[in-house]
């Protein structure tokens, strides 16, 4: 099974790469969508595949960092966990 999830992103506002999601056309039944900081906080979650991260908890942005994403769902008739990294980069 392959889904391919960026490694970073840069929320700088130019219209490039600014949220951190799952690509576009990824055919998944998205269960869970959830990212965490360092310290195991959840930052951002969503259950809409189209829907991604903007950079930013309770409408203040982030600082650059690693960020762990966890994504629950049915892909290909099968039930899966995926855990990875992204680096927010400013």
């Amino acid at each position: 099974m392959n889904l391919y999830i960026p490694t970073a992103f840069t929320p700088n506002g130019d219209g490039k790469n600014d949220v951190f999601r799952i690509p576009a056309g990824s055919s998944i039944d998205l269960k869970l969508f959830s990212i965490f900081d360092r310290w195991g906080n959840r930052v951002f979650h969503t259950t809409t595949v189209e829907e991604g991260w903007n950079g930013s908890y309770k409408g203040r942005p982030m600082n650059s960092g690693v960020f762990i994403w966890m994504i629950k769902a049915v892909i290909r008739n099968e039930e899966v966990l995926l855990k990875g990294t992204g680096s927010l980069i400013h």
